[in-house]
């Protein structure tokens, strides 16, 4: 990763926020961002306190015109992104018939429409050069579908089909595309729903989200196509695919 230039969408917390660090300590500049400015300053400092080179950007990615100046004003500093790693996400959980949609419009808004906008501005730049990368954070919940988690899931279900999709598109324009399917993690993206997180939520196991960041890292590398993380994940996942009635009971029995 040393000498790459790679900018964090959503850098503020979470995957985001380990990936940021675990890059920048391999040698890559990394532009961090995020809405929140006070977290983006504190990862900055860490980040550097280390040795690492990094820059911040404040950006709302609901927001055309932020997005716009965030990835202009860094290919006029760098003259290139050489890789994207976009991992915003808001989450809000509830039965179908207690959704609120202002919270639907919110998870789409963010999780979804913004990283599809980062993607449509960054894709000219990677175009024209004929490289780069995009990797997308999706989650083993776009998969499965698990009760409560139904429009989360979702907007990770749309977030699939896009890199999916948009890997074909770009392939020969020389621009690889990571789609990257962790399990529950140990973050605090669920913190602001206190009690209304169901009781279930996170019991099967948490994967640590330093190990995931190393991962997300490999799998850049490596160039990897499809990664979903977790083995209790994996494993899911094959049995939605080849065994849909099994895996259908799993679930009922996790989330009851």
């Amino acid at each position: 990763m040393k000498g790459k230039i790679v900018l964090v969408v959503g850098a503020s917390s979470g995957v985001g926020r380990a990936v940021s660090l675990k890059l920048a300590s391999q040698g890559a500049t990394v532009i961090i961002s995020s809405r929140d400015k006070n977290a983006l300053k504190t990862l900055k400092n860490t980040i550097e306190i280390n040795g690492g080179q990094c820059y911040m950007h404040s950006c709302d990615i609901c927001s055309e015109e932020a997005v716009r100046g965030l990835i202009d004003e860094t290919i006029n500093q760098f003259g290139k992104i050489d890789i994207a790693i976009l991992s915003s996400a808001v989450q809000y959980v509830d039965t179908v018939d207690q959704l609120n949609i202002d919270e639907v419009n919110s998870m789409f808004q963010t999780n979804v429409v913004g990283i599809i906008r980062c993607t449509r501005l960054l894709l000219p730049h990677m175009m024209k050069k004929k490289s780069g990368q995009i990797a997308l954070i999706s989650s083993i919940m776009g998969e499965a579908a698990f009760p409560h988690m139904v429009s989360y899931g979702a907007t990770k279900a749309a977030i699939s089909c896009f890199a999916r999709g948009l890997r074909r598109e770009v392939t020969d324009h020389g621009i690889a595309v990571t789609l990257f399917s962790p399990g529950h993690m140990n973050t605090n993206l669920s913190a602001h729903l206190h009690d209304r997180i169901p009781l279930w939520y996170g019991k099967s196991g948490s994967l640590n989200v330093e190990v995931v960041a190393q991962k997300l890292v490999t799998s850049i590398r490596r160039k990897k196509a499809d990664v979903v993380i977790g083995r209790q994940s994996i494993m899911l996942g094959n049995m939605i695919k080849f065994l849909p009635n099994i895996a259908n009971n799993i679930i009922r029995k996790i989330t009851t």
